[in-house]
């Protein structure tokens, strides 16, 4: 190559002319791609400290930067830079700036939190939040102490806070701004209740239409005796059933309001009630259930007499709380169910025999076999008296002085009176043992002495009287009150007619 140049010049000079060069063309050098990045870097606060260099498409970062977050930023600036296959970080955080730096930025996380909880909620759209290292400041106005309470509690409960200062949080005296939450709440209450309006009407027709089947149930119910013939257990039944079929339609109509979580504190209320008032009223549940067994069981009717915790009575009446008897004498006798169906009772009516029987002391003296043969033939001829069981009588005891028989015989209580065929019973025997001579001694005691004559006793007949004394057939004096009592009571009677 060189030799073909310095061929060309000598021919040039040969012929006599100058040898010409082409014009020398001088190149730009072209601008540094790291210069831009520097730039920015200088503008930048926290990028002022960083150096930058390039070598081979790899970008070399060094110095020191306030935080991780300008260390990412830096990094991603240099990646962005022409021919840039590489970023090498070296940069550095300083420890000094990163801690505050992380402190304010916790502190404005908090603030942008609490400020944006304040602005969902009407009630705290007034309310400010400003922190610093942690400490809250709330200032603002609110409607009440009770708000203001709780815009405090909700700045507590937020992470990151070490203090809450409310000194520049106050409560409002202004009228229009105490009543406008709770005027929005009631109009947004009947805008809710507006729109539900067809659902509250079929609600209400459903419940009407599950009334109306449990009172038409409960009628047939109560009516209905082949359930028991005791009025109280129908009329409980008839009730359960129609409680049942109205919690139905209650529940029904829940449903369609999709308000089924009421029933939850529904039932929990119910059943803190009804332990209360199971403890407070625990005598009257417990004669209103005795008086449910007592009128399913049916241990007697009206007008059986009955004898129960000492007290001998008629029948009147049974009703939720008590049991009304009256006394042979006249008397009305309360007595708790639960003591009634508790205690030891004893229904003389329910069978109709019953055995009356009275003691009779004859002299030693007497033939005890005629005595016998008397008092049983002059009670199998009393009306009243029933033929079986068969009148008996036995032998007490031997006294001192007579010899003490004791006197039985049945009554059938449907058709007679059984204190009066007993009291006439008694004159009976008492009148055929003075006829047949019988002694009828009183306590006394017998002194005999030798040689003397006895005087023969002379036995004067007694003339014979059939004739009763007293009506053994049942009489109406006692009944009469007792109807009359029944007339007069107020209560529902539980027993059958």
């Amino acid at each position: 190559m060189f030799l073909l140049i310095a061929l060309l010049l000598a021919a040039q000079a040969q012929d006599g002319d100058a040898l010409e060069l082409p014009p020398v063309v001088q190149v730009e050098e072209a601008p540094d791609p790291l210069d831009d990045l520097r730039a920015v870097f200088a503008e930048v606060q926290r990028f002022a400290g960083i150096a930058v260099s390039q070598a081979h498409g790899v970008v070399r970062l060094s110095g020191t930067v306030p935080t991780s977050e300008a260390r990412t930023e830096a990094a991603a600036l240099a990646a962005t830079v022409p021919g840039t296959r590489f970023v090498d970080n070296l940069l550095k955080v300083d420890p000094a700036t990163s801690a505050a730096d992380q402190q304010a930025s916790r502190d404005d996380s908090v603030a942008a939190r609490l400020n944006g909880l304040f602005g969902e909620v009407n009630a705290f759209r007034g309310v400010q939040a400003t922190v610093d290292h942690g400490v809250v400041t709330l200032a603002g106005q609110v409607a009440d102490q009770e708000q203001r309470n709780q815009a405090i509690e909700l700045a507590k409960a937020s992470p990151d806070v070490v203090w809450v200062e409310a000194e520049g949080l106050r409560t409002t005296t202004d009228v229009n701004a105490r009543l406008k939450p709770a005027v929005e709440e009631a109009w947004s209450l009947l805008q809710s209740l507006v729109a539900r309006i067809p659902l509250l009407l079929l609600g209400l027709t459903v419940m009407a239409v599950f009334w109306v089947l449990g009172s038409w149930v409960d009628r047939r119910i109560s009516r209905w005796t082949r359930i028991s013939e005791g009025p109280m257990v129908r009329s409980t039944v008839a009730r359960v059933l129609r409680l049942v079929i109205v919690v139905v339609g209650v529940l029904i109509a829940l449903e369609l309001l999709d308000a089924t979580s009421l029933v939850g504190a529904v039932v929990g209320t119910a059943g803190v009630f009804g332990l209360a008032v199971g403890f407070a009223f625990q005598d009257i549940v417990e004669n209103y259930l005795a008086g449910l067994l007592l009128a399913l069981q049916q241990p007697f009717a009206k007008d059986d007499i009955i004898e129960v915790a000492g007290v001998t009575g008629v029948v009147v009446r049974l009703t939720t709380r008590n049991t009304l008897l009256m006394t042979l004498d006249g008397n009305h006798v309360f007595l708790p169910n639960a003591t009634v169906f508790k205690g030891a009772l004893t229904n003389f009516s329910r069978n109709p025999h019953r055995r009356f029987d009275f003691a009779v002391g004859v002299g030693v003296e007497e033939n005890l076999r005629d005595v016998f043969s008397c008092g049983l033939k002059t009670l199998a001829e009393m009306p009243g008296v029933s033929a079986e069981p068969a009148p008996s009588i036995r032998i007490e005891a031997l006294g001192d002085s007579s010899v003490i028989v004791q006197v039985f015989g049945w009554v059938n209580q449907r058709d007679h009176n059984f204190l009066a065929v007993r009291t006439e019973a008694i004159r009976r025997v008492k009148e055929a043992f003075d006829r047949a001579g019988f002694d009828l001694p009183e306590p006394i005691y017998r002194v005999t002495m030798t040689q003397v004559t006895a005087v023969p006793k002379v036995k004067s007949p007694v003339p014979l009287d059939t004739a009763p004394v007293v009506e053994i057939r049942a009489t109406e004096e006692l009944q009469e009150q007792v109807q009359a009592e029944r007339i007069r009571g107020e209560e529902a009677d539980l027993l059958n007619e």
